[in-house]
């Protein structure tokens, strides 16, 4: 039996999150202030920021390959 798969490429988001300094918790909880649309990137930023997510999805399969067979 054999059997082929046509994979869908990732969903790419729209805005992306970055880091923000601890606040206090009477200011609540405000997502929205912690985003930036991906619109305002420079063809460099998105570029690098394509390495860092390939970077990150490769660093998050190698974890997984080691709990499936540790060494």
């Amino acid at each position: 039996m054999q059997r082929i798969l046509k994979l869908k490429p990732p969903q790419m988001p729209n805005f992306f999150s970055y880091e923000l300094p601890p606040r206090p918790r009477q200011e609540g909880i405000n997502i929205g202030n912690a985003t930036i649309p991906i619109t305002e990137f420079s063809r460099e930023e998105a570029e690098e920021f394509g390495e860092l997510m390939k970077q990150t999805f490769i660093k998050h399969w190698e974890n997984k390959i080691e709990k499936v067979s540790p060494q």
